[in-house]
């Protein structure tokens, strides 16, 4: 028996050298433990996938801690993760697949969240070694596992058999066990973003309630609601997870401070041509027959009064705001890819104040390079005027390129929304900087000591006091509407009467040219207007204005209220108005030249 054994052996190993396996499971399962999952997060949404697409509507995440001690001293370690669902469960043959890299249902389906047929076992064997999955229905109690060091040690290939078992006691007693659904144990978890189960959760909670934001939105009708908890098991930290929305229009919400509330305001409609849909044709890659899918482009911006109350604080909100700072790319429903993908700088702090997302169907994931196992986007940069000189991009290459297309339409659309509501931002700002500003009234009280005539007087003087009080409510009711904002009849009258008594004042406005500052006479005030096209502008004085300590932005006030006053005295005896006009268009233009060559050199 044993020659026969030995030669059974021998005939099987030449064998398996002569015919070796595409993929030799020993070798091979160690590298698919390095499978470019960001994180623990990342591998646990593989999971919650699956039970999403098996038409869950309660998932639980169980933690289960044991005692060590580590330097001495004693502490808590994850032992056990257990994904939970109430789905419609497995079948024998479906179950068999569950735990084979790259097999599965729904390997030639386009609909769904699931497709590539790699997720449990990928995802599991990157956080943990062994891994075993409890599926029931119809009163049936399916198992099956896989370990990695009993692959290697067994030089096995094939999975193992499916048995029926029930769920261990310790899970079951710990969960309202329903007629069907699935269950994953991973344990010796050796690879964990870290030990503790509370640390866990928040390190990854706030990038799950992200990815399924629209399945864990109460008030969506674009998804179905999926109720997911999160339990360390024998201690009171067990909590539901809430949506984090980057777009901020989701109720509830986990804003600190604004959980019942949306902070933004939806700017994009989803139906114009413009900026929401964007039609693309494309060859179905399983069919092989030309078809049509819409993406939908969503932009939204802070509402008026939040940013007011909110605006140059640090806080916990802020901070909320720019973690969730980018564009979120949405596949069918889940987010797929985070990140600012090279249209915006994301150090600039005014772009913590919009949101954008960009949904699209599965059918579309070779044109939008989804990874194999739903990392993210690959090849989604802007193509602007520059991108298509430098790369030859023709208009015939984009009308024929379906991926071209829709980053071409994506690039306008994004570019569009966030320059026309940064610029309103930009009013606000100034706007509200106008109204709290010391300079105007440091500067008044010395030029009310200077007893000397001014142009701005000589024209007051022609003017009844009625026309001079309209023309001052006229100006600052121009100022709101372009800062976005309505005046009540009690705010308009305070600021004219705080206006009508200063002798210069300032304000902020946009145009073509090479003027950082103009002056006007509006009542019996002389108004310096600010440029904010104006290099000088972008580059200094608004990065001044966002400081918390206001100093420096005045001193800058109060050296061009020197020259707006110089210039009302001046116009008033000698000097020719029309002079300063020139003297500021030149001033404008050489100081442009000189930034730009000052960039030259810093770049």
């Amino acid at each position: 028996m044993k020659n026969i054994a030995l030669h059974c052996l021998i005939t099987i190993t030449k064998n398996y050298m002569s015919n070796p396996p595409i993929i030799p499971a020993k070798t091979a399962i160690e590298s698919f433990r390095d499978n470019g999952y960001k994180d623990t997060a990342s591998a646990i949404s593989e999971l919650l996938d699956n039970s999403i697409e098996a038409k869950a509507k309660n998932i639980q995440i169980l933690v289960f801690e044991k005692n060590i001690i580590k330097g001495n001293r004693p502490m808590k370690q994850i032992s056990e993760i257990v994904i939970l669902d109430d789905g419609i469960g497995m079948d024998e043959e479906t179950l068999k697949m569950s735990l084979q890299f790259g097999n599965g249902t729904k390997l030639k389906s386009r609909k769904g969240i699931g497709r590539f047929g790699i997720g449990l076992p990928n995802a599991s064997v990157s956080q943990c070694k062994h891994v075993e999955v409890y599926s029931w229905k119809n009163s049936k109690n399916l198992f099956t596992y896989l370990d990695i060091e009993e692959t290697k040690n067994n030089n096995q290939q094939n999975i193992n058999d499916i048995e029926e078992k029930e769920l261990p006691e310790y899970v079951i007693k710990e969960i309202k066990k329903g007629n069907s659904g699935t269950a994953i144990i991973w344990s010796n978890c050796d690879k964990l973003d870290i030990a503790r189960g509370e640390t866990l959760y928040r390190r990854m909670s706030k990038n799950l309630c992200r990815v399924f934001r629209h399945y864990l939105d109460k008030n969506s009708s674009f998804k179905n609601k999926v109720n997911i908890r999160y339990k360390v098991v024998d201690s009171d930290f067990d909590e539901e997870l809430i949506a984090n929305d980057p777009l901020y229009l989701t109720t509830p919400n986990n804003v600190p401070g604004y959980e019942k509330e949306a902070i933004m305001e939806l700017k994009s409609n989803d139906e114009d041509p413009r900026e929401g849909k964007i039609e693309v044709a494309f060859t179905n890659p399983i069919s092989g027959k030309p078809e049509k899918s819409d993406i939908i482009f969503k932009f939204s911006f802070i509402k008026d009064e939040i940013w007011r109350k909110e605006t140059s604080k640090v806080t916990k909100f802020q901070n909320h705001l720019n973690r969730n700072l980018g564009i979120s790319f949405v596949r069918d429903g889940r987010e797929i890819d985070f990140g600012n993908f090279g249209y915006f700088k994301s150090y600039e702090l005014k772009d913590r104040y919009w949101g954008c997302e960009i949904r699209f169907d599965p059918i579309l994931d070779e044109i939008f390079g989804v990874s194999n196992n739903k990392q993210g986007v690959r090849n989604l940069g802007p193509v602007t005027p520059e991108v298509k000189e430098d790369e030859g991009i023709t208009q015939e290459d984009i009308d024929n390129d379906p991926n071209l297309k829709i980053r071409v339409e994506i690039t306008k659309r994004f570019k569009l929304l966030r320059s026309q509501y940064m610029a309103q931002l930009d009013k606000k700002a100034e706007g509200t900087r106008s109204t709290d500003k010391r300079s105007p009234t440091i500067a008044d009280r010395i030029f009310k000591k200077r007893e000397v005539i001014t142009r701005s007087k000589i024209l007051g003087e022609t003017k009844t006091p009625a026309q001079i009080e309209q023309e001052i409510k006229d100006k600052y009711k121009k100022i709101a509407e372009t800062e976005g904002r309505t005046l009540t009849p009690e705010q308009l009258n305070k600021l004219v009467q705080q206006g009508k008594k200063l002798e210069i004042n300032i304000d902020f406005n946009s145009w073509l040219g090479s003027e950082f500052f103009s002056t006007e006479v509006n009542g019996k005030t002389a108004f310096l207007n600010i440029n904010q096209d104006h290099k000088f502008y972008t580059k200094l004085y608004q990065s001044l204005a966002d400081q918390l300590d206001k100093t420096n932005v005045e001193i800058v006030d109060l050296m061009l209220m020197a020259f707006t006053r110089a210039e009302d005295e001046l116009a008033a005896s000698s000097v020719d108005i029309k002079t300063f006009v020139i003297i500021k268009e030149k001033w404008g233009q050489i100081l442009t030249e000189l930034l730009d060559e000052q960039d030259k050199l810093i770049h």
